[in-house]
């Protein structure tokens, strides 16, 4: 099977170009992927301009919950860290039945702690889905 992420031709520089784009968000987080994919979660940290200043993959926490007061855990760690954009590699399924109830918990929670969730990304073999709020 080929890989839907693959290394980019062209990269925002950290601390330097700001991450507007999904293909931006993409070529970012296409860096830190494991492969053969495995279950883990990658994170960019962003400044007030939308710079990056952390790219960061983890294990994959087993709630929303987990995973949002890890990811909080970690933008406190950087001072400027005002915005992030989060990827979860499921390397057998695409979607679950509560991904966009998760999202708002999540976004509800990074807001609470000054974050601001931008975007959230699946990645699975064979496809891409940027999850959305219903």
């Amino acid at each position: 099977m080929r890989n839907i992420i693959s290394a980019p031709l062209t990269l925002p520089r950290a601390h330097l170009d700001p991450i507007i784009s999904q293909q931006d968000m993409l070529a970012v987080l296409s860096l830190a992927i494991r492969r053969p994919l495995c279950s883990e979660v990658i994170a960019i940290l962003m400044d007030e301009e939308q710079r990056g200043i952390g790219l960061l993959s983890f294990d994959e926490p087993h709630s929303p919950g987990s995973l949002v007061h890890h990811l909080i855990g970690l933008c406190s760690t950087a001072a400027i860290a005002s915005s992030v954009i989060l990827a979860s590699v499921r390397p057998n399924e695409l979607s679950h039945n509560n991904d966009a109830a998760d999202l708002r918990y999540m976004q509800q929670q990074c807001a609470h702690a000054g974050i601001t969730l931008r975007e959230w990304f699946v990645v699975s073999r064979g496809a891409i889905r940027c999850v959305r709020s219903e």
